[in-house]
């Protein structure tokens, strides 16, 4: 077990831009492109979107944010916030079906989108000092819930889920305690703050008095350009997008960037043979690694200097539990698998919409339904997802673990592994992949994986697609290769 936190942030999400409106004024806080805000414009704006937002809706309510300007959502983001209310971020890339059917199940005051920032952002003057700022605004309590994210749906419809104020602070405390971060660094989050890692690193820099630079899209080129004129130091990225970098980086032949101190990721594992990548094109970089989820925040961490076994996730951080059981309060041996339950001060408070029946609370402990084992050292390996598991001849396969195997071979660029209905076995397992058909046979395929998992749970067919979907998270989408593996196993039959 590890100590719980002994100290946590004081105040709310966003308390210190005041501070700094006054302290740094006239200093640039939040950039995007040739777009450049002050500390205390910011506050100023900040302030008096919140204080139009208290005076029609009260505080407490639900905001949608459908914004796409980055810009515009951090600065309507800490309004909604500082007026005590909610904000359900909206992603861009949501398909206009999974929009519609989202909010039927939202009960929303009200719904903002880029115009209307810029409307009342446009209703006041930026130049006037940080004492003319709007009236006095009650300050949210610490308990109350200030967030709303949305899951990739890469599975299912995207589920909303709450965080109050506490937790974040919580994990901002973290943050302070593995990274060495202060006003004279530059933090940057190059994708959509739909995404939950970007969001929190845009805000957690900013609590910290942090300036921040964005981008408007995620453009190879364009972020590896603006970390050099922008003197990053700390970059937050999934692993698709700083794999795509490091391709571009490699592709042009760019020299080393020397300014990046710290890449943090999160959202999948980052592959082992991949990190020479990373120093070459960024020596001076410490790589951080959490696994964690949208419903429970950080739960394992591994970096450059505490490096974990292959397969590992890491271990739990600081102020975090992690037991492995059926339930809590029967924990298996080391070296067992079985769900992962979690407590912490971090955790969710409940879903606004959606929600599942792999989501189950014990107590002060949470578990989402992941399986996998600690071993004798304290470092957690992650096996699977329960509604992803399958069973086949009586056997439990973790799809995820013959994934991770199968995407180090140099030829496979991507894996899934899925079943089919089977009147025999269950359930028949079958390996989809993308990357060079022609290098490999079935044959091959099959040895290669026996090499990992017993022959009994090794696909039985194999199937390549030449285009891979993605969430618009970056991860695969499971659900649209379900789909089109269905369909193309129903057309070989009836022909």
């Amino acid at each position: 077990m590890n100590m719980p936190l002994l100290t946590r942030s004081a105040g709310y999400i966003g308390s210190a831009l005041a501070t700094q409106a006054t302290k740094r004024g006239a200093e640039i806080g939040l950039s995007c492109g040739v777009q450049r805000l002050s500390w205390a414009v910011l506050q100023q704006r900040v302030m008096a979107l919140a204080q139009t937002l208290y005076s029609r809706h009260g505080t407490q309510q639900a905001i949608g944010l459908d914004i796409i300007d980055p810009l515009l959502l951090v600065q309507a983001f800490l309004a909604v916030v500082r007026a005590g209310h909610r904000a359900l971020v909206f992603d861009p890339q949501w398909t206009p079906d999974q929009r519609q059917r989202i909010v039927q199940q939202l009960n929303m005051t009200a719904l903002l989108q880029d115009t209307d920032v810029d409307r009342l952002n446009g209703n006041h003057d930026a130049s006037y000092p940080p004492e003319h700022l709007p009236a006095h605004l009650p300050e949210p309590e610490a308990d109350w819930p200030f967030y709303v994210g949305f899951t990739s749906g890469s599975t299912g419809l995207p589920k909303g889920y709450r965080r109050n104020h506490d937790s974040w602070l919580a994990s901002f405390a973290i943050s302070d305690q593995l990274f060495d971060l202060g006003p004279d660094d530059r933090v940057m989050a190059p994708g959509s703050l739909a995404t939950s890692l970007h969001l929190y690193g845009v805000i957690h820099a900013l609590q910290r008095s942090i300036p921040v630079t964005l981008v408007s899209k995620f453009r190879p080129r364009t972020v590896w350009q603006t970390l050099l004129t922008g003197k990053v130091t700390a970059l937050y990225g999934t692993p698709t997008q700083v794999q795509l970098l490091l391709q571009m980086a490699t592709h042009e032949r760019q020299a080393p960037n020397t300014s990046l101190r710290h890449l943090i990721i999160s959202g999948a594992k980052w592959p082992d043979d991949t990190r020479a990548a990373i120093h070459r094109f960024f020596p001076q970089a410490q790589l951080t690694e959490f696994y964690g989820t949208s419903e429970m925040s950080f739960v394992a961490v591994h970096n450059d200097t505490r490096r974990a076994p292959s397969g590992s996730v890491g271990k739990p951080v600081p102020g975090v539990d992690v037991c492995i059981g059926h339930t809590p309060d029967n924990p298996v041996p080391t070296g067992q698998r079985a769900r992962i339950w979690v407590r912490s001060a971090l955790l969710f408070d409940g879903y606004e919409c959606g929600g599942g029946d792999e989501i189950a609370r014990h107590g002060e402990w949470l578990t989402v339904g992941d399986h996998g084992y600690l071993d004798a050292g304290g470092h957690l390996f992650l096996v699977g997802r329960e509604k992803r598991m399958l069973v086949s001849g009586g056997q439990n396969l973790y799809p995820e673990e013959l994934e991770s195997w199968l995407t180090q071979h140099p030829q496979i660029q991507q894996a899934a592994v899925l079943g089919l209905p089977d009147a025999l076995r269950g359930q028949r397992i079958v390996g989809v992949l993308h990357g060079d058909a022609n290098a490999l046979t079935p044959d091959a395929l099959k040895r290669y994986s026996a090499q990992r998992l017993p022959i009994a749970q090794v696909p039985r067919d194999w199937l390549w697609l030449d285009h891979w979907p993605l969430t618009p998270s970056g991860k695969t989408d499971f659900m649209a290769i379900q789909t089109w593996l269905v369909e193309t196993m129903a057309h070989k039959e009836t022909r």
